[in-house]
């Protein structure tokens, strides 16, 4: 084939409809992508149109609309591990939390290495109340990926959500041995310390947090704390707590 030829057929194979989706995506607006998405259905009715409207509907919080255009695109490529996770991620803002579950199942069947899919599986089970299943999947996450962090913050995020914040101070502390400057880990040190009432340390380590990340979405409530623990600790010695790092 000719160099002319290839040109030509990678100029057909570019779909300008599509295209204006992706930019106005880009953009953030959401509302104008769906209807350029809508356009590029009807004349091609091609996965990545499907996939494109899905990802609108679920900025536009539309999570129903997002799903039926999954299902869509499901028809035409069955094996699309990305169209399982998105349906997975769908369902489970929808509060669908057992259709998150079999679809975040599927994905990591066709895509074992897919460390997303792994954590919104254990996430699946904690909205189910299945905590038991959602620790098993975080410490088999971490056994087999020590580095990643993600799965430390949701291991202790639940051991906090079960009450054991000195358990969950501790992997806190393994995540700033891999990251001395990963913010939420700060934050939960200062959470944690803070709800076992050794409050120097809760105070050292939300200052820290602020520092690190001083337009972050907590820093306002954190900071409202702050004030707190000053008032009430005022003129009195306040205790630490040693946890083992």
């Amino acid at each position: 084939m000719q160099f002319k030829d290839v040109a030509k057929n990678n100029l057909k194979a570019t779909n300008p409809i599509l295209n204006k989706g992706d930019e106005y995506m880009k953009m953030n607006m959401p509302k104008e992508a769906v209807g350029e998405y809508l356009k590029s259905i009807l004349k091609e009715n091609d996965i990545k149109s499907y996939k494109g409207a899905s990802k609108a509907y679920r900025e536009l919080q539309e999570y129903s609309k997002a799903i039926k255009h999954l299902e869509k695109a499901k028809k035409i490529s069955s094996f699309d591990y990305e169209i399982y996770y998105e349906l997975g991620m769908n369902y489970m803002l929808n509060t669908d939390f057992d259709l998150a579950l079999k679809n975040f199942r599927k994905t990591i069947k066709l895509n074992p290495d897919n460390l997303s899919a792994q954590i919104q599986l254990a996430i699946s089970h904690e909205l189910l109340d299945e905590p038991n299943m959602a620790y098993s999947i975080y410490e088999k996450i971490i056994e087999e990926n020590p580095e990643y962090i993600s799965a430390h913050n949701h291991k202790a995020g639940l051991l906090m959500s079960m009450g054991n914040f000195e358990e969950a101070g501790k992997i806190f502390f393994d995540i700033l041995k891999i990251d001395d400057k990963y913010d939420k880990a700060y934050l939960g040190l200062g959470i944690c310390f803070d709800k076992l009432e050794k409050y120097s340390n809760a105070l050292r380590f939300y200052k820290k947090y602020i520092v690190l990340n001083p337009k972050g979405e907590a820093v306002k409530s954190i900071a409202s704390r702050i004030a707190d623990i000053l008032e009430a600790t005022k003129g009195n010695r306040v205790s630490y707590l040693t946890i083992a790092k």
